[in-house]
């Protein structure tokens, strides 16, 4: 194994993983699993999963000891099987039995610095050259990688798990079960300035941010604190690597941000909506709940619950697919209209705008 891998638990009894998922056994419980593959490496004593029909071919080929499918596709498979309403979700269940979290041990670090008043809950693991400063609060069980900056006055709940070179700026509040990944900023100032006088004024950004309960903040990804009030990110809200969050904005419970997106200020978010990569909303926007907004997209204007847009401006994304579908023949349908035109002896430069 090289040194890059990460540990693996020992196999268990299909019996074994089967109880611990709580999943239905079909097959034999006395065969050892020796850990979790994709579909296209699985093995014999290796477990994957299937979500439609056309991978069946793929286990034909790999002939893997266990997969993870629903009650009517485990009926088709030749091996055993454990049955689940989910396979995917249950498959990362499985994934995390054979490599579990690897914490460091409880404890401060020598060389951290924390102030004499920070206030650190029981059970924590402080890492090598973390600073917390005046004020801050830390409940149980905080997991803080090394050289994590924390200022002033900040709020955390139990369970905290932050990696490596994570800043934690003033007048922010974190719940409980949050993570922040490698190099996040957190409570960076809004971005604000007005002309005056022929130079820029800057505002102050004196608000906070507050991120709920089971929240999860990608790596280099930055939210920026109110100008007044707060930015909020709610509970169970996902953000990807990179990340940007700004001023005065609220995201709504379970969202999710794929990598390089980014809100402008103000901007309200509803539930349960997703943003693809690269995707972009102009300041002061509501979008509603459940909205899918497909990658690259740029965002003017509100959206309404339930819409799935593309594009820029976001549009509905079939609409959106017929005009990409159409470009192609833009070239070719110009000089058909323009034959059209010369036989009907119309002057192009007369035609309506």
């Amino acid at each position: 194994m090289s040194g890059e891998e990460p540990l693996l638990r020992r196999g268990m009894k299909l019996s074994e993983l089967a109880d611990k998922l709580g999943l239905e056994l079909r097959g034999d419980g006395g065969l050892e699993i020796a850990g979790p593959a994709t579909i296209d490496h699985a093995g014999p004593g290796q477990i994957t999963f299937v979500v439609g029909r056309k991978y069946l071919s793929a286990l034909a080929d790999r002939r893997p000891g266990c997969v993870i499918a629903d009650s009517e596709l485990a009926r088709e498979i030749d091996c055993a099987a454990l049955v689940s309403p989910n396979p995917y979700a249950d498959f990362a269940r499985a994934v995390r039995l054979f490599f579990p979290l690897e914490l460091p041990a409880r404890g401060i670090h020598p060389s951290a610095q924390l102030a004499p008043d920070a206030a650190i809950g029981e059970g924590a693991s402080i890492g090598a050259c973390c600073v917390i400063g005046a004020g801050v609060k830390i409940g149980r069980n905080a997991v803080i990688h090394p050289q994590v900056t924390i200022y002033p006055g900040v709020l955390i709940g139990d369970d905290f798990l932050c990696h490596s070179q994570v800043s934690i700026r003033e007048r922010v509040e974190i719940g409980h079960h949050v993570t922040i990944h490698n190099g996040a900023v957190i409570g960076s100032e809004g971005f604000g300035f007005v002309e005056q006088g022929g130079a820029l004024v800057k505002i102050p950004q004196v608000g906070k941010v507050i991120i709920e309960d089971d929240a999860e903040i990608g790596a280099n990804a930055a939210i920026d604190r109110a100008t007044l009030g707060a930015t909020i990110i709610r509970r169970a809200v996902k953000l990807d690597n990179l990340v940007h969050i700004g001023h005065n904005c609220e995201v709504g419970d379970h969202s999710r941000f794929a990598a390089q997106a980014g809100l402008a200020g103000s901007v309200k978010v509803g539930r349960w909506c997703e943003f693809g990569g690269q995707t972009g909303c102009a300041d002061h926007l509501k979008v509603g709940d459940r909205v899918r907004v497909a990658a690259q997209s740029g965002i003017p204007n509100d959206v309404a619950d339930g819409a799935v847009v593309a594009g820029y401006p976001a549009i509905d994304i079939r609409r959106w697919r017929r005009m990409v579908a159409a470009l192609p023949r833009l070239p070719e349908l110009i000089r058909r209209l323009r034959a059209l035109e010369e036989r009907a002896g119309i002057d192009p430069r007369a035609r309506a705008c």
